[in-house]
């Protein structure tokens, strides 16, 4: 297979932060999200962009596996925790570690209710208790469960743009093995977050976050994951389309349009085939008889679709 073209828009965002704020922006990458600084003389520009892409899709992590440190910090519980006895009989027999994450943080979401006025202590076993807690309380639970479960995991701080409004916010990271740090946040996403989230060192909350002004915004791919109990969960399998035109052998071309407006081209010979993609509405153009013909194509869960070019065209002509 040839690939002729291969352009991929990520979900990306621009904000202009004030200087001071920027100074406590982590750039680089993280959890997926990655996030440049560019100085200017207004304020800083900060990027944050996020390639949204199937689980099966994802490259392998850079970072070491933090359970080969014997003082790793993402494993640590207070002594006298346990799982709770309705988490622990749904776990995933097999200990797969993505089901888990899912089980955990679908857990929190329906079982701790989000109330930013909470003034009660924000650790895991008080929020369980309580059954509610502010955003780090969640974040909070959903990492000690992780953890509980034998998963290293992490509490993030970082700020989240809302629609007019900017609030330090807390998520966290799971490590997945070959997938390294996962990022979550309970109540809202699975296996990626938006680019509405800006990862923040020395974070607090109660600090003014004025002057913050968003530039730009992209997430249609975050906004097109599918929903699974009131999540954006990102799929662990992509959908495969295998193109080809009847029974023809020799070179043939295509085009696929995603929701997001990323394109990609293939060639083959015979047959061309597109691989990883997520659930959409997508737009498939190929060459006919000199003449080019595009089809509407709405991919659902994982799976294989074959199409026969040649029948496609008939009918679209």
């Amino acid at each position: 297979m040839i690939v002729l073209a291969a352009v991929a828009a990520a979900d990306e965002a621009h904000y202009l932060f004030p200087t001071e704020l920027a100074a406590r922006v982590e750039s680089g990458e993280r959890g997926g999200l990655v996030v440049g600084i560019e100085p200017r003389s207004d304020g800083t520009l900060v990027t944050v962009s996020n390639l949204v892409l199937t689980l099966d899709e994802q490259p392998a992590p850079t970072a070491p596996d933090p359970r080969l440190d014997s003082g790793a910090s993402s494993l640590v519980l207070p002594a006298e925790f346990r799982l709770p006895r309705e988490l622990a009989l749904h776990l995933d027999a097999s200990g797969d570690p993505w089901r888990t994450l899912v089980r955990v943080v679908e857990y929190v979401s329906q079982r701790v209710v989000l109330d930013e006025e909470d003034r009660g202590a924000q650790d895991v076993a008080s929020v369980l208790t309580r059954g509610r807690g502010r955003c780090s309380g969640r974040a909070n639970a959903a990492v000690g469960l992780l953890r509980g479960a034998g998963i290293p995991a992490r509490v993030v701080h970082g700020v989240v743009v809302g629609e007019g409004r900017v609030r330090w916010h807390r998520w966290g990271e799971a490590w997945l093995e070959r997938l390294g740090w996962v990022p979550f946040d309970p109540g809202t996403s699975i296996g990626l977050v938006s680019v509405r989230y800006v990862p923040m060192r020395g974070a607090a909350e109660g600090a003014p976050l004025g002057g913050i002004r968003v530039q730009a915004m992209d997430e249609r791919g975050f906004g097109g994951l599918p929903v699974r109990n009131g999540l954006r969960v990102l799929p662990t399998e992509g959908v495969t389309v295998q193109c080809r035109a009847g029974k023809l052998t020799g070179e043939l071309w295509a085009a696929l349009y995603a929701p997001d407006g990323s394109r990609w081209v293939r060639q083959g010979r015979g047959e061309v085939v597109f691989s990883g993609l997520l659930p959409g509405r997508y737009r498939l153009v190929w060459p006919q008889h000199e003449v080019l013909r595009e089809a509407e194509l709405t991919l659902g869960a994982a799976g294989l679709v074959r199409l026969d070019l040649l029948q496609l065209g008939e009918v679209g002509s």
